[in-house]
């Protein structure tokens, strides 16, 4: 018995003619590591963070996520701080990150880069976003722009974070965000 078991390992262990047999790479294997794909847009962001760095994290997790370099600004850094792409785009601030003691609660975005959750852009039109996000939206007056409004949406399975669009009074979203209350809130940002 035992030799018949190992008459059938030794068989199985030889290679065949190779007509049937897998080819065999005999490249020498690199100690580089294969480059890991960016993440997809529709992983990037979420009602739970931006990337790997999840509403809750410090300062260095969001500078990972971000994989380029921030710079801070805010009035008091300790209690709330921003963290803007450095350089900045020549319009707008494009994509922000707000910590406020030390934990990554928010983040704005002012270009058509990455899509919300949900789907809706920079520049889509109030029509567009009412559509997809129907039943969803909570729509209040802007604080400072006469005509304008934001829509805030919930995140559908539930929890404390909020999507909000600004609304500019031609009706086309001029910028949005998601993040935890009170900060995604603060309509002045860190200021």
């Amino acid at each position: 018995m035992l030799a018949c078991a190992l008459a059938l390992l030794l068989a199985a262990c030889q290679r065949g003619s190779g007509e049937n047999s897998p080819p065999v790479d005999n490249a020498p294997e690199s100690k580089a590591e294969a480059p890991v794909a960016p993440p997809k847009q529709e992983e990037t962001v979420g009602f739970g963070g931006f990337g790997p760095a999840h509403f809750g994290d410090g300062e260095a997790a969001v500078r990972l996520a971000w994989g380029r370099p921030l710079q801070a600004s805010g009035s008091e850094p300790m209690s709330c701080l921003q963290l803007f792409p450095d350089p900045r785009p020549v319009k707008g601030f494009g994509t922000s990150f707000m910590l406020v003691n030390a934990r990554f609660v928010r983040f704005d975005v002012d270009e058509d880069l990455y899509p919300a959750p949900g789907g809706g852009r920079v520049g889509s039109t109030a029509e567009e976003l009412l559509q997809r996000y129907a039943g969803h939206v909570e729509q209040v007056p802007h604080k400072y722009v006469e005509g304008a409004r934001y829509f805030i949406v919930r995140p559908p399975g539930g929890g404390e974070a909020k999507l909000i669009f600004e609304i500019s009074p031609q009706g086309k979203a001029q910028r949005w965000r998601v993040g935890l209350p009170p900060a995604v809130d603060y309509v002045e940002g860190c200021s």
